[in-house]
């Protein structure tokens, strides 16, 4: 009788002291499963402020800013036109992590179009070439 109480009271304080069921996974507080889902578009500056774009795991567009915090925690802390690298917090596995730039299958378009955009001279429908002056 003495052994099933001492049984029952371990089983007791265990379950008292948050005891984690072993049958469900473990709690993700960094959410790191989510850092992959993520995707990094580049980024504008305004001066000497640069401004990240991101996608998030929703599909949702967000400018990021260095020292950011983001809603799960996650804190910007570089922002380069090549990459968005961020901290995950304390005791999280990877600590840090970084996001590199994606759309390269785009830029091609995007060179091809700002060449052409760029050789472009302003005619009229007569053909001659107009310049425009701002004072008249």
């Amino acid at each position: 009788m003495t052994v099933e109480r001492w049984l029952l009271a371990g089983i007791s304080v265990l379950m008292l002291t948050g005891m984690r069921n072993p049958f469900l996974p473990p709690e993700d507080r960094c959410q790191i499963v989510e850092l992959p889902t993520w995707r990094y578009q580049g980024m504008v500056n305004q001066g000497a402020r640069f401004i990240g774009i991101v996608q998030d795991s929703q599909n949702k567009w967000r400018r990021v800013e260095r020292n950011d915090v983001l809603k799960n925690g996650w804190t910007i802390t570089q922002i380069t036109a090549e990459s968005v690298t961020l901290d995950t917090g304390k005791n999280c596995e990877p600590p840090r992590w970084q996001w590199q730039r994606q759309g390269a299958v785009n830029e091609a378009m995007d060179s091809v179009d700002s060449l052409r955009a760029g050789s472009r001279e302003n005619k009229r429908a007569g053909g001659e070439t107009t310049k425009r002056d701002a004072g008249g």
